[in-house]
């Protein structure tokens, strides 16, 4: 055992992060108000979503976006193996179960067979699969997205770790949360996060109906 403390992440904060709180401890509000509508706006300038809906934790914007898609006890979602609980508790908050697919080895990251395995293995229950950005690396979206359209699956992408990222595609590149391939996409904003707010969370969509459900 090391004698040095290892902290679990090192934020990075500076003069203008802390002029930007005392801004919003100065106004008319402490939470929802313009500075909330302001960072939903950034959010899909940075993603290339159409809707983007903030909330408490990268947590809670998996279990929203479990209860949008009205999961229940005879649904399957879908999880990799390797990630953090939050992606698989997020599907059980709301009493549906859990499919743990493999990944691959050098990535940790979901892969298109891996998802073709799972629903040969069960069927028509599954009803949603929860794909990883892993530590800012991306699965193969475009070719997961293709599947579960073929299956009538639905997507979220847990984008916890990836705000900012791109991944490829046949048409270019896609920015990490523009739902090209999926219907929606959670971040967090944890300290150990790209963007460190504390807390905070946010979900990105194209499909305005989800977006109002969100």
């Amino acid at each position: 055992m090391s004698n040095n403390f290892l902290p679990y992440g090192r934020h990075s904060i500076d003069e203008d992060d802390i002029a930007a709180v005392a801004q919003v401890l100065q106004g008319d509000f402490l939470t929802t108000g313009p500075a909330v509508d302001a960072f939903e706006e950034k959010l899909v300038q940075i993603t290339g979503a159409k809707f983007a809906i903030s909330c408490s934790s990268g947590t809670a914007a998996l279990h929203l976006a479990a209860l949008t898609m009205d999961l229940g006890p005879d649904d399957k979602v879908v999880v990799p193996s390797i990630t953090f609980l939050a992606t698989a508790n997020a599907a059980r908050y709301v009493r549906a179960n859990v499919v743990f697919c493999d990944v691959d080895a050098n990535t940790g990251l979901m892969r298109p067979q891996d998802l073709e395995e799972a629903i040969a293995e069960h069927g028509t229950s599954i009803k949603a699969v929860f794909p990883v950005h892993l530590a800012g690396q991306s699965p193969d979206m475009q070719k997961i997205g293709i599947i579960a359209r073929r299956h009538e699956i639905i997507v979220v992408e847990d984008s916890c770790h990836a705000l900012g990222a791109t991944y490829q595609t046949i048409g270019g590149d896609a920015p990490v949360g523009s739902c090209r391939d999926g219907d929606m996409a959670t971040f967090s904003f944890h300290p150990v996060k790209t963007v460190a707010m504390g807390e905070g969370g946010a979900i990105t969509t194209n499909n305005a109906n989800l977006a109002a459900r969100l």
